[in-house]
């Protein structure tokens, strides 16, 4: 039921992992909303007063003024059960229990990239985002950014003039938009793309709320970019979370003395971020064919090794027990496949013990 996909981001000091550990031992999550406090102590085995904290009725009050608001303006609900809640981002052990979609695409049908910067963009800044917008024109690529001043406006604008699906992660419910200005731009990025928000109509706008809004840039990109920023600010918490995330990062360089670009030059010479040089460096870190999907030499899968190569294309960066609850292989079995698709260079390893699949050689035609 919607109204308690939505009521149960509103429990008190409960996430995502102890949710699915509560839905576990109740048997579903309408449980959560329909037992007595007595029959969830019993349950769950704790003390009443705990059940109480949770805030059950306050929860679901919240969630009715949502769901309505939400029928009335054509907002979706998504839950981090659901088969639409981006793959990407349930990956992230803090992601959000369920969040509010406007727009018109499928969160996982799409390669995702996020592109953010300073509010205080420069003339070098803009043309870098025009030049790596425009090469992503027609290459089944989603661009996410924060929506904020300077960077994050231009990336969505510039998405809207090259035709490519851009994404504003909110900081604030949709009841609202900030900046005012860009108005109407994000009701123009709901027909190509979306606005996405964790955040309720009944949240205040809070500068805590930029710290959340930018793990879920993170979360929903296999490559975060970063272009200008100063040695502080919310463009550099998205990369560390980026990072934290497993996920590829790069940066583009400034001039040596340039306040602008202190933040990512530091990312750089720390080794946190890929330098960025050309537009084309996104295909090369990212093992992406400019043509996408284009097979490059002959190779003949096996039965099992396609049912890991396939698992592999609909969920990137997946780590080894991933793979195993995926496929259904024994341990030693899928050590095995990894290895002779390793050799052929059909996978890459990654840090964490994470895998993904080489673009450059495998065609969707392969499997």
């Amino acid at each position: 039921m919607e109204l308690y996909k939505i009521a149960a981001a509103n429990l008190k000091g409960i996430g995502r992992n102890k949710l699915k550990q509560i839905c576990s031992r109740i048997g579903s999550l309408n449980g959560v909303f329909e037992k007595s406090t007595d029959e969830l102590s019993a349950i769950l085995e704790v003390k009443k007063d705990l059940v109480r904290k949770m805030g059950r009725k306050g929860a679901l009050e919240q969630a009715e003024y949502q769901l309505a608001f939400n029928h009335k303006y054509g907002i979706q609900t998504l839950y981090h059960e659901d088969s639409h809640y981006p793959d990407l981002l349930k990956e992230c052990p803090d992601a959000p229990i369920s969040f509010f979609f406007k727009g018109s695409i499928n969160l996982n049908q799409s390669k995702a990239i996020s592109i953010v910067g300073t509010r205080k963009a420069s003339s070098y800044g803009q043309e870098n985002v025009e030049q790596i917008i425009s090469s992503l024109k027609g290459k089944n690529i989603i661009v996410v950014s924060g929506l904020a001043y300077g960077i994050d406006t231009f990336v969505h604008e510039c998405c809207l003039k090259y035709q490519i699906p851009t994404i504003g992660v909110l900081a604030h419910g949709h009841h609202t938009i900030y900046p005012k200005s860009n108005g109407t731009l994000a009701k123009k990025m709901t027909r190509q793309g979306g606005l996405l928000s964790e955040f309720g109509i009944h949240e205040p706008l809070s500068k805590w709320n930029f710290p959340k809004r930018n793990r879920i840039i993170a979360g929903l990109s296999e490559l975060t970019i970063v272009i200008e920023s100063p040695s502080k600010g919310g463009s550099l918490i998205t990369a560390e979370m980026a990072n934290g995330y497993n996920r590829e990062v790069m940066a583009v360089p400034g001039p040596l003395f340039c306040s602008n670009s202190s933040g990512c030059n530091e990312l750089i010479k720390n080794q946190k971020a890929h330098m960025m040089t050309s537009p084309g460096d996104v295909f090369s870190i990212m093992d992406w064919d400019e043509n996408y999907f284009v097979k490059d030499v002959k190779y003949d899968l096996k039965p099992e090794e396609k049912v890991l190569v396939t698992f592999l294309m609909n969920k990137t960066n997946s780590t080894f027990d991933q793979l195993t609850e995926g496929t259904k292989f024994s341990a030693a079995l899928l050590q095995s496949i990894i290895l002779k698709l390793e050799l052929n260079g059909i996978i890459h390893s990654l840090p964490g013990s994470r895998f993904k699949i080489n673009h450059r050689v495998i065609g969707q035609s392969m499997v």
